[in-house]
């Protein structure tokens, strides 16, 4: 299990217990209105991390996939392959 899968279900697991925290706070009891703002400002930041290291991963696959298909069609134009 890689870094990102453990902290995708470590952020999953927040959630459902600020969820469990704020419907206790509805129905009269639990953590203060601070408390809870704090938590959902945590939680809003920890899936936008996850957010965006998945679109750094499918910027580095498009990219290769560039680099890949700009290879090819150099081929086709009779242009020397690069090699890096």
């Amino acid at each position: 299990m890689n870094l990102q899968k453990i902290f995708n279900w470590l952020l999953l697991l927040f959630a459902l217990f600020i969820i469990f925290q704020i419907l206790r706070k509805i129905f009269g009891g639990s953590w203060g209105l601070e408390e809870l703002v704090t938590a959902l400002l945590v939680m809003n930041l920890g899936a936008t991390l996850a957010l965006h290291s998945r679109l750094i991963a499918v910027h580095l696959k498009i990219h290769k996939i560039d680099v890949k298909l700009s290879e090819h069609l150099g081929w086709h134009k009779g242009q020397e392959r690069k090699n890096s």
